[in-house]
């Protein structure tokens, strides 16, 4: 008889402006599914006023409930035998939240894993926690409270972004707080809200989901370390070598560096949000009793003004004249806190969880979520296994040369794909890739700093993957008619969900060199 087929293949869940990709291992009729993340990007800011981001949701839960079909066993049941969790961000997650009834009754989970940043008992893990959830806390006091402010004009564009990239966070954070001394030097309240229970509650934050995930696993849950090497599949056919996210501070807290060092941004430092919350103990939101009284004002009483914003004063009615209005300080604090929101966000990208699956036959599969620069660089700084002692170690350099198939990071975003370090070094002539965007969606995503929404895929970049990978590039709203030709006569498979124009999913697959036979009787 003759050895069955062996091929490793990954789907990518299509009208998404998120990561939700299904690796399958199939030897002959057994399979092994892992899951690498699953969500879309909310419909952030006023409702109904981004319809293409509005559609995700449902979108999102179509490619649950296939998950649910194309991975349901002889005992009815769903089984899931991996699932990775990358990040905390929602575009990531959010399944597990939108779709949560259905993964609670419908899948079984065997191993989990996440990156080293969640573990529980790591003390640098729970201090990037701690920071991180101490300057939410400033933020969303600061989103909950904006009408106390009296800010108009940019101050309220500023406001606008800090209460959208809170949308990717918890939605349990709890406001800033003065401590009962009236000194406010801690974030949070006098009445916390329960603590999280997996084993009863349903997730309501992406910190929440990778609980829930814990809690629901039964094999192993791994909390992965730059340099580890994890074999899994079947047969343990499959190698995982774990390039990120880094340990080293430098590393972790830098983003988008330049050589002129104009974009270089190194995020949360232990005072990042100590500003802030000065700021917010000098009374800024009037009239709440929870915060400082005038004693902690900066100005001598005599210095003061107190006029209401409907004063017919002489100095309110100039102040708030029109011809005024850039000459105003009001909200000039604001500029803090947004720089404190986007802050935020990168620094979760770059706790990315990275991962370049290899086959037997040395193909490369690299998932890096929405790592960005400083992730990207700090690959180089160990070697695979990173033990010296290891016997057949090399380099990112060496890893990046196999790469046959590349989940392009951050949704094809500037900042996170490194140039020299990381797409040039993908010397691979079968290269391919997938882009988990919706150039629409993207397009709704209109900021002060982007007044035309978010450049997803970053033209350059897009350019230059078509000319590496031959334009085998596969996109969340990609042509497939395009896509058929450039693919033809390639290393790939490749299979849609139907006949129609817009499939829900796409799917690669890549034959592997022939198993032992012998082998397949462990398996």
């Amino acid at each position: 008889m003759p050895a069955p087929s062996e091929t490793v293949s990954v789907r990518m869940y299509r009208g998404l402006l998120g990561d939700c990709f299904l690796l399958r291992h199939q030897i002959g009729d057994q399979r092994f599914h892992a899951l690498i993340d699953c969500g879309v990007l909310q419909c952030i800011g006023a409702a109904g006023a981004k319809p293409q981001t509005g559609k995700g949701a449902a979108r999102l839960k179509q490619a649950i409930a296939s998950l649910q079909k194309d991975t349901r066993g002889a005992d009815g049941r769903s089984r899931l035998d991996l699932v990775v969790a990358t990040h905390e961000h929602y575009d990531h997650l959010s399944g597990f939240i939108l779709g949560h009834d259905a993964f609670r009754d419908d899948f079984e989970f065997g191993d989990v894993w996440v990156a080293w940043t969640e573990d529980p008992d790591d003390d640098q893990a729970k201090d990037i926690r701690a920071r991180g959830r101490k300057a939410l806390s400033a933020l969303k006091f600061i989103a909950d409270r904006s009408t106390a402010f009296g800010v108009d004009g940019d101050a309220q564009a500023r406001l606008s972004v800090i209460r959208d990239l809170l949308q990717f966070y918890d939605a349990d954070i709890e406001a800033w707080a003065p401590e009962p001394d009236g000194l406010g030097a801690a974030a949070g309240t006098s009445k916390p809200k329960p603590a999280y229970d997996p084993a009863r509650d349903r997730p309501r934050s992406c910190a929440n989901a990778i609980d829930w995930l814990r809690h629901r696993a039964t094999g192993k849950v791994s909390y992965l370390e730059p340099g580890d090497v994890v074999t899994f599949g079947l047969g343990e056919r499959l190698t995982a070598k774990v390039m990120g996210p880094p340990r080293k501070a430098e590393r972790l807290l830098q983003l988008d560096p330049s050589r002129d060092g104009g974009r270089e941004v190194y995020l949360l430092r232990p005072g990042d949000a100590a500003p802030l919350e000065s700021r917010l103990r000098l009374g800024l939101a009037k009239g709440d009793p929870g915060l400082a009284g005038p004693a902690d004002l900066p100005f001598s009483p005599r210095f003061r003004r107190r006029e209401s914003r409907t004063s017919k004063h002489l100095t309110e009615r100039l102040y708030r004249a029109k011809e005024s209005s850039r000459r105003r300080i009001d909200g000039e604090w604001l500029e803090t806190a947004e720089h404190l929101a986007m802050k935020i966000d990168g620094d979760v990208n770059n706790t990315s969880l990275v991962l370049a699956i290899e086959t037997r036959d040395r193909h490369v599969l690299l998932f890096p979520a929405d790592a960005q620069v400083g992730n990207w660089l700090s690959w180089h700084d160990q070697r695979y296994p990173r033990t010296a002692s290891a016997v057949g170690t090399e380099s990112a350099a060496d890893i990046l040369g196999r790469v046959v198939l590349y989940k392009v990071g951050h949704h094809g975003s500037h900042n996170a794909t490194a140039r020299d370090q990381g797409l040039e070094l993908m010397t691979s002539p079968h290269l391919a890739a997938m882009i988990p965007v919706v150039e629409d969606v993207a397009g709704e995503q209109k900021t002060r700093h982007n007044p035309t929404g978010w450049a997803m895929p970053f033209r350059p970049l897009a350019q230059r993957l078509e000319d590496l990978t031959a334009k085998r590039i596969l996109k969340g709203d990609g042509k497939r008619a395009d896509e058929e030709q450039a693919f033809a006569n390639s290393l790939f498979g490749l299979t849609y969900a139907g006949a129609g124009a817009d499939p829900l999913w796409v799917e690669v697959s890549l034959p592997v060199e022939t198993p032992d036979p012998a082998h397949l009787t462990h398996l």
